[in-house]
């Protein structure tokens, strides 16, 4: 089924279901390469850094599929509105 023959209410409803699923990915994708990256980065594991780096990567990840997710609803929003 294409978004024209679903209802409105279900296109917003898959928009933030794959969203959802989107940021589950995005977020432990960002930890992995933080981490990897804070490994190489930061050597010594006594100060902070290396989980700094990792939660860094883990915002970028969450950061990257919720704006990923908004642009959907408003290209949504802006299709109804027309």
């Amino acid at each position: 089924m294409t978004e024209k023959s679903l209802p409105s209410d279900q296109v917003v409803s898959d928009i933030m279901k794959k969203g959802l699923e989107d940021m589950v990915v995005s977020t432990g994708a960002g930890l992995l390469v933080g981490g990897l990256a804070a490994v190489v980065l930061a050597r010594g594991g006594a100060s902070g850094a290396r989980k700094a780096i990792a939660g860094f990567g883990g915002g970028v990840g969450l950061g990257t599929s919720w704006q990923r997710s908004s642009i959907r609803l408003e290209d949504i929003i802006i299709k109804e509105s027309n």
